[in-house]
């Protein structure tokens, strides 16, 4: 496994512990990459939460 793309969803962050457990040539969080989508839709949120 090279990288692993997922949301920031705390169950990934376990997955990737897991994964790294099970292959110990997988880096782990450092493979990981948080979906960019994701983000900005947190991003959006947060700043717009005080118009509601």
């Amino acid at each position: 496994i090279l990288g692993v793309t997922a949301d920031n969803a705390s169950p990934n962050d376990t997955m990737i512990d897991e994964l790294t457990k099970l292959l110990p040539d997988f880096a782990g969080q450092d493979n990981r990459a948080r979906c960019f989508d994701h983000i900005v839709n947190l991003c959006a949120k947060s700043v717009l939460k005080p118009f509601d």
